[in-house]
């Protein structure tokens, strides 16, 4: 069995990851892995066992993101999100990027989730497991949701090919 601190080190990053692409803000993702981890440690402490640890992360990193969003009531506007792009990154694709989080931002947090996990290259399964969703429903939803992205970049006339 894994000790406390290898799981830490080996799942901080992706968490962390997920949890800015949901919240667009690098201080609450921050918060809510921290929160994450201390209920996992308080878990551990306690003797509880978690039979599958990384769908309890994921799980709980998304349930923790989703009150955070709806606490926030609605998006922060584009201005205020966080610049995590590099210097040399282009003008076009900092333009590419905005259009992309605002079209993130006008979808619904579950929404947001499903494509953040599915972008980090989770199966459906995982996902399904993740997000609460029904396995033989994930797709179709995910379909839904991808069209939703699209008919926003087509409204702002962002081509996507």
């Amino acid at each position: 069995m894994k000790t406390f601190e290898e799981i830490y080190s080996e799942n901080y990053t992706k968490l962390y990851r997920v949890a800015v692409k949901m919240v667009d803000d690098t201080d609450s993702a921050s918060d809510i892995v921290q929160d994450v981890f201390m209920s996992l440690y308080e878990k551990y402490s306690g003797g509880t066992a978690v039979l599958y640890l990384n769908t309890w992360l994921y799980r709980a990193t998304l349930n923790k993101c989703l009150d955070c969003v709806n606490r926030q009531n609605k998006f922060r506007s584009l201005d205020s999100a966080p610049e995590d792009q590099p210097e040399n990154d282009t003008l076009e694709n900092k333009e590419k990027k905005a259009l992309i989080r605002m079209a993130m931002s006008k979808l619904q947090p579950k929404e947001r989730a499903l494509l953040i996990l599915y972008s980090e290259g989770f199966s459906y399964k995982e996902i399904s497991d993740s997000t609460g969703i029904r396995f033989s429903s994930v797709g179709k939803t995910l379909a839904r949701t991808l069209e939703k992205m699209e008919n926003q970049l087509k409204s702002q006339r962002y081509d996507l090919y």
